[in-house]
């Protein structure tokens, strides 16, 4: 029996590989992106802008006689800089993709959810809040998870959250433009963060895990009749994860340590 999958941001490599890994799986794939028009006719697309609420008010009205399986949501950005030079409208734009863009998806799009269906949210290892200099992203991605994991104790649904490591896309390239003014006007105090913040983006979009890779595991999840609640992909992802075994003092000077001595290689 066919199933229908909804998935969001479509347009990320994350997501265009994990589509094709799923189009032969019997799955009837609705795809909602900003840039529609990219997928094959086998895909259904729509146009959706996560931070827009009409967007998902006039899209809901489409699905109205749609009863999803899974639900997958791709959608993400990364702010970075040093905290005391926080912008408080980079935090919101920030939230309002990663988090308020979870809330709407769970508000318009999970009520269409079937009985045993399930929301999929693609996290990061950052949930963990142990990167610095990208605390906008890590609150995010943590608030994101809680949100998830609420939502399935209130609503009886099945959540799963997934947290990959690096991975090599274009999502290093587009969040270093994303910055670019938070980084060229920071302050002479964090040049050498900052140097070492580029230079670790412009590697990982080269030398991190390969994208198909992950995609493949994702598809992998997807199609599992029962899986957990949480997924680490990725050597560091798992890593990171051990974190949370250690007193919370020992894993911040741990952290502050490895960031000194890699920025004093640089």
């Amino acid at each position: 029996m066919d199933k229908n999958i909804l998935i969001i941001a479509s347009n990320s490599e994350l997501a265009s590989e994990t589509i094709n890994e799923l189009k032969s799986k019997n799955f009837n794939i609705y795809a909602t992106s900003r840039k529609t028009g990219l997928i094959d006719d086998k895909v259904h697309e729509f146009y959706l802008d996560v931070t827009n609420e009409m967007d998902f008010i006039h899209l809901k009205e489409k699905f109205y006689n749609i009863k999803f399986d899974v639900i997958i949501n791709f959608a993400g950005i990364a702010v970075a800089g040093a905290i005391e030079e926080l912008n408080e409208n980079d935090l919101k734009k920030q939230l309002d993709v990663n988090l308020f863009g979870l809330l709407r998806i769970i508000k318009y799009f999970c009520p269409y959810l079937k009985e045993d269906g399930r929301l999929i949210n693609i996290s990061s290892m950052a949930e963990y809040g142990i990167f610095p200099f990208l605390s906008p992203y890590c609150i995010s991605k943590a608030s994101a998870d809680i949100l998830l994991n609420l939502y399935s104790i209130e609503s009886d649904k099945k959540v799963v959250s997934i947290r990959p490591g690096a991975v090599a896309t274009k999502f290093w390239e587009s969040s270093l433009e994303l910055n670019k003014n938070t980084l060229n006007n920071s302050s002479k105090k964090f040049d050498r963060e900052k140097d070492f913040l580029v230079k670790n983006a412009q590697k990982n979009s080269l030398h991190a895990a390969n994208h198909i890779y992950v995609s493949k595991k994702i598809a992998e999840i997807v199609q599992l009749k029962n899986p957990k609640t949480v997924y680490n992909i990725g050597l560091d992802a798992k890593l990171v994860k051990l974190t949370r075994f250690f007193p919370q003092g020992f894993v911040n000077n741990l952290i502050g340590f490895i960031l000194k001595l890699r920025i004093s290689k640089k």
